[in-house]
């Protein structure tokens, strides 16, 4: 039997009816509309997406024009329109930046965006401002970077050192950007991705996965002590690979949240799981285990409706090689449920650089799920799972433009 599939773009217009009493998009089957952000150019490869929701609804993304050696590159900010289009803001360009970035919104509002460039530099703007260079030393192999803002309005991020293990951090004071020593994991000899966020009570939690002196790969967590002192470290788990962590905020009491994945070599067994602080430990779960597949990076958010997890995560499949993007969520009855978004995404950027998916919860009014991602062709999309109406609504509540790509498969 042989699968083919032929891809083309069409342009749609999608009317969402909907009332206040509207079922929250992951209540049901999640059905995914996706809309194209931006394409690159030959040469160019886009960099890993960061998506965010300001505080009325609107989503933006954060990436990078990246040229595949040395050239110029260029940061932008793209925001969704009221017409269902994307407005694209050059927030930067030089030679050889914005390797990764990052992006988050204040309570006003405003739009901050970090990054780091190819010398090791890190530099952000602040709402719309000239960009300020403020670190140096980042790691640019396999570059890590993050930022949120905490519920008391404070920036907090991070960003992986040249030192093994180590982290420096990133805060804005005025129309400052400053960053110093965070904390250093131990039994490291390199950081490949790491996340982080600040918890209920704003202290930082920190996940990575590394390359381990001990041999093999692991997720290594640091949290931050709510007294001067050192931060505790441990490795969480250990495996022959780890493709993926993530580490998110749960919005209904503030403690914090893991998803990962590993890799068996030896049985070509790989794993999805979830670890939620409970209070007194993390509380693991093992939400997929296969050895047709291979789960690789992840992204975890909450939807800020019910509180419930949900996981954007890849998937290759191994017969084919096929690269899919796929969405995990926990549903009403507490069972996670699975639901395909694109079978046709590109995974790493050229030199085996991470570039992971963004998931990201509407948190105006009915919170609904979108993710960023890296089409098949280099191009940037964003999906969508608009909220799903009740039976009873019928009231027009928005009209969204999207691109929908349309797959037809012949079996033979």
């Amino acid at each position: 039997m042989s699968v083919r599939f032929r891809s083309r773009w069409i342009v749609c217009t999608l009317a969402v009816h909907a009332l206040a009493t509207s079922a929250l998009a992951v209540n049901g089957t999640p059905s995914w509309f996706e809309s194209r952000v931006g394409t690159v150019p030959g040469g160019y490869f886009a960099s890993s997406p960061s998506l965010a929701f300001d505080h009325y609804g609107t989503p933006s993304v954060s990436w990078s024009r990246v040229f595949n050696g040395s050239g110029t590159n260029t940061v932008h900010r793209s925001q969704f329109t009221g017409l269902g289009l994307w407005s694209t803001l050059d927030v930067a360009t030089g030679t050889d930046i914005g390797l990764v970035t990052s992006l988050a919104f204040d309570r006003a509002e405003r739009p901050t965006i970090a990054w780091i460039n190819n010398g090791g530099a890190v530099a952000a703007s602040f709402n719309g401002a000239s960009p300020q260079s403020f670190g140096i030393n980042a790691t640019t192999t396999t570059p890590s970077l993050d930022i949120s803002y905490d519920l008391a309005g404070n920036l907090r991020g991070a960003y992986g050192r040249t030192t093994p293990g180590n982290f420096f951090d990133i805060s804005h004071t005025g129309a400052t950007f400053n960053t110093a020593d965070m904390t250093t994991l131990p039994g490291v000899t390199s950081v490949i991705d790491a996340a982080l966020i600040a918890d209920g009570r704003g202290l930082r939690q920190v996940a990575a996965r590394a390359h381990l002196s001990g041999g093999g790969q692991g997720v290594v967590i640091a949290s931050e002590p709510s007294i001067a002192g050192p931060w505790a470290t441990a490795q969480l788990v250990t495996a022959d690979n780890i493709f993926g962590v993530d580490i998110a905020m749960d919005p209904t009491d503030g403690r914090a949240a893991l998803a990962y994945t590993t890799f068996n070599s030896t049985t070509s067994t790989s794993k999805l799981f979830y670890a939620k602080f409970n209070g007194f430990q993390l509380q693991t779960t093992e939400i997929f285990s296969t050895t047709a597949h291979r789960y690789e990076d992840v992204s975890l958010a909450f939807d800020l409706g019910d509180g419930r997890p949900a996981i954007a995560y890849e998937r290759r499949v191994n017969a084919s090689s096929a690269q899919e993007l796929h969405f995990a969520y926990l549903n009403a009855g507490a069972m996670w449920q699975n639901s395909l978004v694109d079978a046709m995404i590109s995974m790493d950027a050229p030199g085996g650089r991470p570039r992971r998916p963004s998931l990201a919860f509407d948190d105006y009014g009915t919170s609904w799920p979108a993710i960023a991602y890296i089409d098949t062709d280099g191009g940037l999309n964003v999906a969508f799972d608009p909220p799903v109406p009740e039976p009873q609504a019928l009231a027009l509540l928005a009209v969204v433009a999207c691109f929908i790509r349309r797959r037809f498969r012949t079996i033979q």
